[in-house]
């Protein structure tokens, strides 16, 4: 195969592999890497989202007479539905270890006094402790254009809200990632990070730890230049 052949299939090579870390709101599932850091913590992988679809409110008698009004989840999010990755925590002597699966959401209703109606539908518990039992919260939700406000808390625009994504860590370990938005003033993001063996909290980091994946510019630039190259190769070459 000659170098004319090969630049058509690899081309086609770019587009695929491009395509699906787009933010042009996939019609279905999607891939994206990430990675995330944090004090004696880090943790990177891929994740797979589709476009999500807002359970009920949990609570089966919101929106009638004499009850709160039902809450949804907020618009521009996608559900994310698979994840791996490995882990490593210097204090715990974790290296590499796998990130093994997803916790899966159970819509829970809201066990703050006063209700806010923009905690989403699909937020969720994780218990773990002796009684009164600690508890991290989680949803599950990419926003890859930045979340919303939806809670009391008055912070947005990371790719994962206040509550955040729950997965498990070989070794009987839960995580959960969270984004705090720009808490340290516009145009900043910053996210917090938890870890807990089932019965004790062994990370809890409000803000300060960092999170990412490919922004949609850089995305951009990586195919333009790629196959801006593709393209020089194809010229005709003259002596």
């Amino acid at each position: 195969m000659t170098v004319q052949t090969k630049i058509p299939a690899v081309a086609a090579l770019i587009t695929t592999l491009l395509a699906p870390l787009a933010f042009a709101a996939p019609a279905n599932a999607g891939q994206i890497a990430f990675q995330f850091n944090g004090a004696g913590y880090s943790g990177s992988g891929i994740f797979t989202f589709v476009p999500n679809v807002s359970p009920p409110d949990p609570n089966p008698t919101c929106g009638t007479l004499g009850n709160n009004i039902c809450r949804t989840d907020p618009p521009g999010a996608y559900a994310i539905t698979g994840i791996t990755g490995s882990f490593t925590d210097t204090v715990l002597g974790l290296a590499n270890a796998a990130i093994t699966g997803l916790v899966p959401t159970k819509p829970s209703n809201e066990r703050d006094l006063v209700f806010d109606a923009l905690v989403p539908a699909s937020m969720s518990y994780f218990d773990f402790g002796p009684l009164p039992a600690d508890a991290f919260t989680y949803n599950n939700l990419f926003f890859p254009n930045g979340s919303p406000i939806d809670c009391d808390f008055p912070f947005a625009g990371t790719v994962f809200d206040v509550f955040g994504l729950g997965f498990t860590v070989t070794g009987g370990y839960t995580a959960v990632l969270w984004g705090d938005g720009d808490l340290f003033g516009p145009g900043t993001t910053t996210y917090g990070f938890g870890l807990t063996d089932g019965t004790s909290k062994l990370i809890y980091q409000f803000a300060g730890a960092i999170a990412s994946v490919p922004e949609p510019s850089s995305l951009a630039l990586l195919a333009t230049g790629l196959l801006g190259a593709l393209a020089w190769r194809r010229r005709p070459q003259t002596k």
